[in-house]
C-alpha cells in the first residue's frame, strides 16, 4: 500500500511544483526556468495545453533526438533546473510515504513511468483528432520522445527516492 501511494504523492507533487512554478514564473530566476516557456505557459487558456507545457518541462530528451517542446511546438526544448527540483522533490515524497528504502525507490520509478505514459497520452491527445490511430506511427513516436525524455527524471527521482526512504524508515 506505501508503494501505491508513494508512486502517486511522487506525480502528484512533481507535477504541481511544475505548475506551480510556471504559474508564478515572472518572478522566477532564469536560471531555473526559460522566460519563453513561461510565456508559453501563460498565453495559452486551456489546461491541456498548460499541461503540455508541464510535461515537456518534465520530459526533455536526452538522447539527442528530437524533444517533446519542439515535437509540439511550444515549451521546453531542453532539460531545466525544474525539472531536476521537481523529480527530485517528487522522489523525495514518494520515499517519504513508502516508508521502505526498496519501496521508496520503487515507488519514484514507478512515478517517473507512470507521468511518462500520462503525459504520452495528453499529447497524443492534444496534438491528434484522429483517437483511432492510438496504436499508429504518430503515436509511437510521441511514446518514444516521452520515454527517451524520461531518463534524467529517473536519476533525480531515483536519488530523492533513496533520501525519503531513508529519512522516514523505520529503526
Amino acid at each position: 500500500m506505501g508503494q501505491i501511494a508513494g508512486t502517486l504523492a511522487g506525480i502528484v507533487t512533481a507535477f504541481a511544483i511544475v505548475f506551480i512554478i510556471l504559474t508564478f514564473g515572472l518572478i522566477i530566476p532564469n536560471d531555473v526556468i526559460r522566460s519563453s516557456i513561461v510565456t508559453d505557459f501563460l498565453s495559452r487558456t486551456d489546461l491541456e495545453l498548460k499541461l503540455t507545457i508541464v510535461g515537456t518541462v518534465l520530459y526533455p530528451s536526452s538522447l539527442g533526438g528530437i524533444t517533446l517542446g519542439t515535437y509540439v511546438g511550444y515549451g521546453a526544448d531542453g532539460a531545466t533546473v525544474l525539472m531536476a527540483l521537481a523529480w527530485g522533490t517528487g522522489g523525495l515524497v514518494a520515499g517519504l510515504v513508502s516508508r521502505e528504502v526498496a519501496q521508496g525507490v520503487l515507488a519514484a520509478i514507478f512515478s517517473v513511468v507512470l507521468g511518462a505514459i500520462l503525459v504520452w497520452l495528453l499529447v497524443f491527445f492534444v496534438v491528434t483528432t484522429d483517437y483511432s490511430a492510438i496504436i499508429g506511427g504518430e503515436s509511437i513516436l510521441i511514446l518514444q520522445v516521452v520515454l527517451e525524455g524520461a531518463f534524467y527524471p529517473a536519476i533525480a527521482v531515483v536519488i530523492g527516492g533513496l533520501l525519503g526512504s531513508g529519512i522516514s524508515r523505520e529503526r
